[in-house]
């Protein structure tokens, strides 16, 4: 640990938060069919705007900020952040992806709860953690540990329980789980009562995209490709509470700031 104005004891250092770093995650596949590769696309895009409009205290608009994307993965985010001058930095449990996303941006290996240790409190204006707490057996903590870390704003996002493809499932009484590795699910409200109870407000929600097309393959990306303009620009606007993914930006209460 860097300083000592975080409380590290939130969870202790044989947590299941995270795998160890030893460990391959069965879930993670670093290569992805043309299909899923283009719905992910909408995901980062969605979250780089998110992290781009929030409000930061300690940089105005237009200047670049000092951004943590935890569960960074393959880099998607980071590569775009950079892009944009941005300080981006990553952190995932999974050696492979620290490999991927070191080719765009600076990466460290780490799980969520060493976050206090591998970095100083204050550090960051954004820290990002996207479709990772549905993996977490405590996420609660695992937002405790985020809120101890000190940033202005926090983008938290989760795959939507409400989105089209899972609620045409349940209307033909299909039973089959989002993904073996996924702990728990959240629709809006769930998800925005969860973040209140760690201590965050929720300032704005972003939708990435409102899926229609039910196909895989090659038949499937060429769909996905047809229908981008509809899937994420009008149908988000029109639907947003049945978006594939639940992007808050939000921002700790004062009785919640961990200070």
């Amino acid at each position: 640990m860097r300083d000592g104005s975080s409380e590290p004891g939130r969870i202790d250092s044989q947590s299941e938060l995270a795998p160890p770093v030893s460990e391959k995650p069965r879930h993670l596949e670093i290569r992805l069919v043309a299909r899923e590769q283009i719905l992910r696309e909408s995901l980062y895009e969605s979250l780089a705007k998110a992290v781009l409009e929030s409000h930061s205290v300690r940089a105005s608009a237009g200047e670049p900020r000092r951004i943590l994307d935890v569960g960074c993965g393959r880099g998607e985010l980071l590569r775009l952040l950079a892009a944009k001058g941005h300080e981006a930095v990553g952190v995932d449990s999974e050696p492979a992806c620290v490999e991927a996303s070191s080719r765009y941006a600076r990466c460290v290996s780490g799980r969520l709860e060493d976050l206090p240790r591998l970095f100083c409190r204050g550090q960051f204006d954004v820290i990002v953690l996207s479709h990772v707490l549905e993996h977490l057996p405590r996420p609660l903590d695992a937002l405790g540990v985020l809120s101890d870390m000190g940033a202005d704003c926090y983008v938290v996002a989760v795959p939507n329980l409400h989105r089209v493809s899972r609620l045409v499932r349940a209307v033909f009484g299909s039973a089959r789980a989002d993904h073996p590795a996924h702990l728990y699910g959240w629709g809006r409200a769930e998800f925005e009562a969860l973040l209140g109870e760690a201590g965050f407000s929720v300032t704005s929600w972003h939708a990435d995209r409102v899926t229609l097309n039910p196909f895989g393959g090659s038949l499937g990306a060429l769909a996905s490709g047809a229908l981008r303009p509809l899937e994420t620009r009008l149908l988000p606007l029109l639907f947003p509470l049945v978006a594939s993914s639940l992007i808050a930006t939000c921002r700790p209460t004062e009785s919640g700031a961990g200070d």
